[in-house]
C-alpha cells in the first residue's frame, strides 16, 4: 500500500458527477487542487455509505483547493443513482482494479468479485504527496476511530477552515 509521504500514482478512470459522466485524470486535478481518495469495494455498501455521507456533511466538496473523489469498482450508471439516493455532491468513479492495484489496495477476490478496492483513504496534496493513507482488509468494519475522523487531522491542516469535528453513524446505513 501507499504511505504517507510517498508520490502519489497518476490514474484515468470514467466518472460521474452531478449526473454528468467524463473521464478523470488525476495528474488534471492535482497542482490545483489536492484530492481525497476515498476507495470502497461497491456502491449501496453501508459502511462506505456511512463514510461518504459523513464527508459530505463536513463539507469537504466545498473546500476551495480540496477535491472529493469516491472510487469503486461499480459502473458510473451505478454510482450516478448511488449519487442520487444519498446526495453525494462529489466525483464517483469506476475502477476494474487499475487504480486500487497502483495504491495497493486491491483484492484479489471480494464477495465473488475480481478486482475491487478495498476501504481505502488517500489525502493527495497538491504536490503530489500522500499526506494521509488509511486502509481496512474487511469492507464491513465499523472502524473505531473511523477512517473519516484519521484523514480529517490531515484536511484540517491543509485547509484550515475545514469541519474537522466529524463522526461517522454507521448503524444509520446497516439495515
Amino acid at each position: 500500500m501507499i504511505q504517507t509521504g510517498q508520490k502519489a500514482p497518476d490514474f484515468a478512470l470514467p466518472g460521474v458527477e452531478r449526473g454528468r459522466p467524463d473521464v478523470y485524470d488525476l495528474h488534471r486535478a492535482i497542482g490545483d487542487d489536492a484530492v481525497l481518495l476515498w476507495f470502497f469495494p461497491a456502491t449501496f455498501l453501508p459502511t462506505a455509505t456511512a463514510e461518504l455521507c459523513a464527508i459530505r456533511d463536513a463539507g469537504w466538496h466545498d473546500l476551495d483547493g480540496l477535491a472529493v473523489w469516491g472510487v469503486s469498482m461499480d459502473s458510473i450508471y451505478a454510482a450516478s443513482a448511488y449519487a442520487d439516493d444519498f446526495d453525494l455532491p462529489f466525483v464517483l468513479l469506476g475502477d476494474g482494479g487499475s487504480a486500487a492495484e497502483y495504491y495497493g489496495v486491491r483484492y484479489e477476490e471480494w464477495e465473488g468479485h475480481y478486482g475491487a478496492p478495498k476501504r481505502a483513504a488517500f489525502l493527495v496534496g497538491d504536490d503530489w504527496t500522500v499526506d494521509t493513507a488509511w486502509a481496512s482488509d474487511d469492507a464491513f468494519e465499523r472502524s473505531d476511530p473511523s477512517p473519516v475522523e484519521a484523514v480529517a487531522d490531515s484536511v484540517g491542516e491543509s485547509f484550515p477552515e475545514a469541519d474537522t469535528d466529524v463522526s461517522v453513524d454507521y448503524d444509520a446505513y446497516f439495515g
